[in-house]
């Protein structure tokens, strides 16, 4: 058996194909001693496939010193290495967060920014330590990255602090950051501490009302449904977000005399071909939640017959929510010349 002297020489072979052998070998001992041989050699190695071999060959390493490697190449000048250096410490999971939480005690802000990216998709549980202080960063950048990575896990523990983060303010990076990983965290209470930040949604910039339209969607109820209703006149580009909202808070049925103004703005979009079909889909949804009244009920059966297959997809899910004696028979006529499959299965289904 070749020993692990003969494979670090023959990571210096002038033969590329010999190099990559010799490092896979250098994994296969899974030994500690292969590591430094390996960080040696990926310091002076121009080949990427030889390269992409030397970190596969780290991922196999078991030892602790493959996880101090792969710190250590967090700090590289080169893109490529600390990309892959990232991935090395993703492999190692759970194994790697000690070493980390040391990196985030003294390293610069653009290694803490990558401890973090290391940590995307980690349990929280696993890594306290990494996002206490992360949370508490003094560059935003990092703070950003924690809330992004706690967001996508849902990690209810650290909701707390990141309802504190989001204030009138901060970064707006940082605000959109918190609502969006509050959404995700899926608290109801949550809504609380948007509102706290932003009493009044019609005066924020669309980039800033996207965000809280999702927060109205995810988190808020049918309390919130005229003030979102009414930033549609207004807001063209924010349509299908606000439509989303509204959609999402609707009541399950309207009073017949309210939302004569809303109604008249949802039957435009629903018949407006320069609106997004999502929009116009939404709108129609919207316009559902009026069913009983016949003015609706009627709208609601010439969107049968839109050209737009989304608007028909609305339409028949919106007359779904009538209690109507003859919807039945009605679907059943309209489905004979529908060539549609998905509003085809809709109106059958």
């Amino acid at each position: 058996m070749s020993s692990l002297l003969e494979y670090a020489q023959k990571l210096d072979s002038g033969d590329e194909a010999e190099r990559i052998y010799a490092a896979e070998d250098i994994g296969y001992l899974n030994g500690p001693d292969g590591v430094l041989a390996l960080l040696e050699r990926l310091g002076k190695e121009d080949s990427r496939t030889v390269r992409d071999a030397i970190f596969q060959a780290l991922i196999r390493i078991d030892a602790d010193a493959a996880i101090e490697g792969a710190v250590q190449l967090l700090r590289s000048d080169d893109v490529q290495i600390r990309n892959q250096a990232v991935e090395i410490l993703r492999h190692k999971g759970s194994r790697s967060v000690p070493f980390l939480n040391k990196v985030m005690q003294d390293g610069d802000k653009d290694i803490r920014k990558l401890v973090l990216d290391v940590l995307t998709g980690m349990q929280a549980t696993d890594a306290q330590q990494v996002y206490a202080a992360a949370l508490y960063d003094h560059d935003p950048n990092v703070v950003i990255s924690a809330v992004d990575n706690l967001g996508r896990i849902r990690a209810e523990e650290f909701r707390g602090r990141i309802e504190d983060l989001l204030q009138a303010d901060a970064h707006p990076m940082l605000i959109a950051a918190c609502i969006e990983a509050l959404i995700g965290i899926g608290n109801a209470s949550s809504l609380a501490a948007v509102r706290r930040v932003f009493p009044a949604f019609s005066a924020l910039p669309d980039f800033l009302l996207g965000s809280c339209l999702r927060a109205i969607a995810a988190l808020g109820s049918e309390k919130e449904f005229d003030e979102v209703a009414n930033l549609l006149p207004a807001r063209a580009r924010l349509r299908p977000a606000i439509l989303s909202a509204l959609l999402a808070i609707c009541p399950n049925r309207q009073t017949e005399d309210a939302g004569e103004d809303l109604r008249a703005v949802l039957r435009d979009v629903a018949r407006t071909s320069s609106d997004p079909p999502i929009g116009r889909y939404q709108a129609v949804r919207v316009l559902g939640s009026w069913s009983a009244r016949d003015d609706v009920h009627a709208f609601l059966i010439d969107c049968l017959s839109n050209p737009e297959r989304m608007v028909r997809l609305g339409a028949v899910k919106a007359l779904r929510t009538a209690d109507r004696a003859d919807l039945k028979s009605l679907l059943a006529a309209r489905a004979l010349e529908e060539t549609d499959e998905e509003v085809l299965q809709a109106l059958s289904s």
